[in-house]
C-alpha cells in the first residue's frame, strides 16, 4: 500500500481571458499523449526534464493516471574510479478532470521526490505557463489540508453521518497521559479521562500483538444518523484520546465519503495534507503488459484496476461549480 496526498486544481480568471468555459478541455489537451507536454524546471544548462507517461481510464476518460519520474545521479565506483549511475525513480499522479472536478492525488514516494509538494510545483509551473500563454488564465495545484474543526464539519454533516473512525496511535502511555493533562488544563467542554485507563490497556494489547487498525463508532440503529455528541461518557473519552494522540477523526457519511478532521486547530496540525492509502499495484497494471508473476495483463485486470482508481478518486472529490470558481477567482 502507498499513501497519496490530496491536492486540487484551481483555475484563476485573469483580466481579458477568453474561452474560460473550456478550461477543463484545455487542460485535458495537455495530456492527450506523452508528448503533448514536457515537464521541466530551470532554463539553459540548468534545465531539468521530468519524464512522464500518461494513461487515461477507458471507463472514465476524464481521469488521467501518470507515472512521473525524477532523474537522479547515484555515486558509484566503476573500474576502481568514482562514477555515477543514472536512476529514474517515479511516483504516480492521478488527476480527476471529470466535469467540475479538480482533484489531484500524488503518491508519497521519497525515493522519487522528497515530498509531494515538489511534484505539484513542477507540474503547476509548466501547466500554468501553457494555459496562460494559449488561453490567458492562471492555474495552481494546491494541497487539501485536514479540516481543523471536527465539530464544525460534523455539525454540517450530522444528518448524513453514518460513523466516526478513530485512529490508533503509536505513542507511549506516559506521552498520552501528559497530553491528556494538557487538554484538561484547556477546559474543553467534552473533556473526560474516566475511561482512559481502560482505553490505554486495549491500545497496549493491540500494540503488543502488532495489530494496526482503528475504532469505528456507529449508532445502535443503523438507520439513524450519528449526531454531534459531547454528552456521553464514552464519546467524551474517545474525543479526548483523539486530541491527545493528534490523530485525525474520520467522518463517514451515508454515501461512503470520508472526511478527515483534527479536533484541535493548533499550529502542529495546520500543515498536514489529507492523504489516502491505495494499492499502487493497480496502477502498475495500467502501464505494464505483464504482472509481477509473469502472467499477461488481461483486459479484465485493467478493468478491475480502473474500478479501484475510480473508487479512490470518488472518495476524495474536490468539486467546484463553474460560477463558484469564476466568482472566487
Amino acid at each position: 500500500m502507498s499513501r497519496f496526498a490530496q491536492y486540487y486544481i484551481k483555475y484563476r480568471h485573469e483580466a481579458g481571458c477568453y474561452d474560460w468555459e473550456q478550461r477543463q478541455q484545455h487542460f485535458a489537451n495537455l495530456f492527450i499523449t506523452d508528448e503533448s507536454i514536457e515537464f521541466f524546471l530551470g532554463e539553459g544548462n540548468e534545465r531539468k526534464v521530468y519524464k512522464h507517461k500518461v494513461y487515461r481510464l477507458n471507463s472514465a476518460p476524464g481521469i488521467i493516471v501518470m507515472r512521473f519520474a525524477n532523474n537522479i545521479d547515484i555515486p558509484i565506483e566503476k573500474d576502481f574510479e568514482p562514477a555515477t549511475a543514472r536512476d529514474e525513480p517515479s511516483c504516480f499522479v492521478i488527476i480527476d478532470n471529470r466535469d467540475n472536478l479538480r482533484t489531484v492525488a500524488i503518491q508519497k514516494r521519497k525515493k522519487a521526490f522528497g515530498n509531494t509538494r515538489q511534484v505539484a510545483k513542477i507540474m503547476a509551473s509548466v501547466i500554468a505557463h501553457h494555459l496562460y500563454r494559449d488561453h490567458c488564465y492562471g492555474f495552481d495545484i494546491l494541497p487539501d489540508y485536514y479540516p481543523e474543526d471536527l465539530f464544525k464539519v460534523w455539525g454540517r454533516l450530522q444528518e448524513h453521518t453514518q460513523a466516526l473512525r478513530f485512529g490508533v496511535p503509536d505513542m507511549g502511555k506516559n506521552e498520552i497521559e501528559r497530553k491528556v493533562e494538557e487538554i484538561k488544563a484547556k477546559n474543553r467542554e467534552y473533556f473526560d479521562n474516566s475511561l482512559m485507563g481502560s482505553l490505554w490497556e486495549v491500545l497496549l494489547a493491540q500494540k503488543q500483538a502488532k495489530y494496526k487498525g482503528h475504532y469505528t463508532v456507529m449508532p445502535e440503529d443503523k438507520k439513524a444518523a450519528l449526531c454531534v455528541d459531547k454528552s456521553s461518557v464514552f464519546m467524551r473519552n474517545m474525543l479526548t484520546l483523539a486530541e491527545a494522540v493528534g490523530e485525525p477523526v474520520e467522518i463517514v457519511t451515508n454515501d461512503g465519503v470520508v472526511y478527515r478532521c483534527f479536533i484541535d486547530s493548533d499550529e502542529d496540525n495546520t500543515d498536514k495534507i489529507v492523504s489516502h492509502e491505495f494499492n499502487e499495484n493497480f496502477l502498475e497494471l495500467l502501464f505494464k503488459e505483464r504482472k509481477k508473476d509473469g502472467q499477461k495483463v488481461e483486459p479484465e485486470d485493467r478493468l478491475k484496476a480502473e474500478e479501484e482508481v475510480m473508487g479512490l478518486m470518488n472518495s476524495m472529490k474536490h468539486e467546484v461549480a463553474d460560477e463558484e470558481e469564476e466568482q472566487a477567482a
